[in-house]
């Protein structure tokens, strides 16, 4: 995920500079933001795209749902190695 939100800002940026310099030249007003309030903004979203990720995150708490994390995990070994005895 790290890569991939690497890859959208430096996408972002570029084009957020090349519709400012389109603007300039065609004699139109810049986008009327500010450094401040771009860094805001970026600074919110990563703010919240954390928030929503740890929400959604299977975060284990109690001792009983770590135990029942283990057993999941030990299920899903089972079935994948039952997977891959058919197969091979």
């Amino acid at each position: 995920m790290k890569e991939r939100s690497i890859a959208l800002i430096r996408l972002i940026v570029p084009l957020y500079s090349l519709v400012n310099l389109t603007l300039l030249a065609s004699g139109y007003t810049p986008l009327p933001f500010e450094t401040n309030q771009v860094e805001t903004a970026l600074t919110a979203l990563l703010g919240a795209g954390g928030l929503i990720y740890a929400w959604w995150k299977n975060n284990n708490m109690t001792e009983a749902a770590q135990q029942a994390q283990v057993t999941l995990q030990e299920w899903k070994g089972q079935v994948y190695r039952k997977g891959q005895e058919k197969s091979g």
